[in-house]
């Protein structure tokens, strides 16, 4: 259903049918819903079917459609490859949708810091960013991901039109304001902790060292691997390769 939206929404030439496969949960809560365990893919269409669409429209059309489609792509390879599970009982967290969120806000985040660093030009001594390919991918996998969120909460059960939008609203200046402590944190582990500990863990004095202490060693480790995808591989459908939080 979700690469289907893509072709829908950037190409406007999709007439295939539609799926539904997303987590549903018991009670309409973002925040403390039980998900029951599906697979936590938001691919619906044959794999064959994208490869064949391009085929027909041509991937090497115009340079704005094939970077929205690489966003949305980018997008995807979170929900669809991130093991979620391996988060929820190595770092206990609730096997909730607003779990499901901060851990794909920090993938997503990632993703953001490799390419708007494409952005950055140095002259002399001092590096400048300016919008270029890279700002305009984050502005794409950021526009898959509230595409995505939208449709999962639509599928809570008992969901009210007026409280999801809400809901939205409130998950979106959460995620700006995570995306802040996180930048903060890029240069300064403690202020990298600090920001895991408040996203993740709500500042909870409960909270185990070792958790925010993993996810930490994580985002490094998984920085540096995203740093070795060349620049000009990061356009035209990179692949990216997630790694286990039950190697950190």
């Amino acid at each position: 259903m979700f690469r289907n939206r893509i072709v829908n929404q950037v190409i406007r030439q999709y007439r295939g049918q539609k799926y539904v496969d997303y987590a549903r949960v018991t009670i309409f809560s973002p925040y403390y819903a039980k998900i029951i365990k599906k697979p936590q893919s938001t691919i619906a269409a044959e794999e064959s079917y994208v490869k064949k669409f391009m085929k027909t429209v041509g991937w090497m059309d115009k340079e704005r459609t094939r970077l929205k489609l690489t966003g949305y792509f980018l997008y995807e390879c979170v929900p669809e490859k991130v093991c979620y599970q391996e988060w929820f009982d190595i770092l206990e967290l609730p096997d909730t949708f607003a779990s499901w969120f901060i851990i794909t806000e920090l993938h997503v985040w990632l993703i953001l810091v490799r390419y708007m660093a494409e952005d950055v030009t140095v002259a002399g001594e001092k590096k400048k960013m300016v919008k270029g390919d890279g700002h305009f991918v984050r502005n794409c996998v950021i526009e898959a991901l509230w595409a995505d969120v939208a449709n999962r909460i639509k599928l809570l059960e008992g969901a009210n039109i007026v409280v999801a939008r809400k809901q939205v609203t409130e998950l979106s200046e959460q995620f700006q304001a995570a995306l802040v402590g996180y930048d903060e944190g890029l240069e300064d582990d403690k202020v990298l902790a600090s920001a895991v500990w408040r996203r993740f863990y709500s500042l909870s004095v409960d909270t185990k060292a070792e958790h925010v202490e993993k996810i930490v060693h994580f985002i490094r480790h998984q920085m540096s691997a995203l740093d070795q995808i060349p620049s000009k591989d990061l356009k035209w459908q990179p692949q990216i390769t997630w790694l286990s939080i039950h190697d950190h």
